[in-house]
């Protein structure tokens, strides 16, 4: 009795993997529908109407594909970023004598990627945050123009930060 019963099993189990696609013929679909379309709900509707995929399976392999893209080029970013870290640090030097004080908006001309460029300039800003608490306190004591002026003017401040600060004054002042 085993034996027809074993028999039947395996046939079934051929005749699914028949029917079934291989793991190499789902990914070559993944990638040409991928590399036709601009993200993964695109990819996985280009697997759904030319493949007859699934489409929560559509989707779920669409979004591995393009996480696996995305992390294989920032990892070839960062090491490209990390072999010329002579050259980039010369650029924040350049960066931070810029007469302008908006290092972030300098770095970007140099062909930093804005995330980057901005995470920098923060670093480098919180860095020297008692010579800014210091900064503050002067223009604050001063009274000839709004503090937020005086930072600009006088340490090159940029006006993002030296509105926040003078925002924060002025509203410290209006608690009184």
């Amino acid at each position: 009795m085993r034996c027809p019963r074993t028999w039947f099993t395996a046939a079934v189990t051929l005749a699914m993997l028949a029917c079934g696609k291989s793991a190499a013929r789902m990914a070559t679909e993944v990638r040409e529908c991928s590399a036709i379309t601009m993200d993964a709900k695109g990819a996985a509707q280009c697997l759904v109407l030319q493949y007859k995929w699934k489409q929560p399976a559509a989707l779920a392999a669409a979004t591995r594909y393009q996480h696996e893209q995305d992390s294989t080029a920032q990892s070839h970013a960062d090491s490209a970023w990390h072999a010329d870290v002579a050259r980039h640090t010369r650029e924040m030097a350049d960066c931070a004598k810029d007469p302008s004080g908006d290092m972030a908006r300098c770095l970007v001309g140099y062909g930093w990627a804005e995330a980057r460029a901005t995470a920098t300039a923060d670093s480098l800003w919180h860095h020297d945050a008692p010579a800014h608490r210091q900064q503050v306190a002067t223009c604050t004591r001063q009274r000839q123009m709004q503090a937020g002026v005086c930072l600009q003017l006088k340490y090159k401040w940029t006006p993002e930060r030296a509105l926040v600060v003078d925002d924060s004054i002025r509203r410290a002042r209006m608690r009184r």
